[in-house]
């Protein structure tokens, strides 16, 4: 299980990587004053497309794949880690690097799909640990 997480944490800091050039690339540009990062005040409408792409993208990462991390961290610790889980793991990986990557593009149709996708692992996941709860 460390191993899909170790993607998603890889996946996560590259999306941020990719942030950090996108508000640079901004700034330096023109496009952005500097001083819109005191109170992230400027109207989204009115900022870079990749420059909010990378920033939802990034904080896409850090809200539902925190479940993830929780299952795979109980998956560990109850010893449930055969094939189902491992496969539900990696399937949820690869379909939020799917959706990141349509993300980052600012394609939406399919980018809601991998993140339907994602969300039925994750819970394939959870009735997994849950039913495994119950059985014992």
């Amino acid at each position: 299980m460390i191993y899909p997480m170790a993607a998603m944490v890889l996946l996560t800091f590259y999306v941020a990587l990719r942030m950090f050039k996108a508000r640079v690339s901004a700034i330096k540009s023109g496009q952005v004053p500097i001083e819109h990062f005191r109170t992230y005040a400027t109207p989204t409408d009115q900022l870079p497309a990749m420059m909010v792409y990378t920033q939802r993208c990034y904080n896409n990462l850090l809200e539902m794949p925190i479940l993830f991390y929780a299952a795979c961290l109980t998956a560990m610790v109850t010893q449930l880690t055969g094939t189902l889980m491992l496969v539900l793991a990696w399937l949820y990986v690869a379909c939020r690097i799917a959706q990141a990557t349509l993300h980052l593009r600012g394609k939406v149709r399919w980018r809601m799909r991998s993140f339907f996708a994602s969300v039925v692992c994750l819970l394939a996941m959870w009735g997994v640990l849950v039913g495994a709860a119950l059985a014992r």
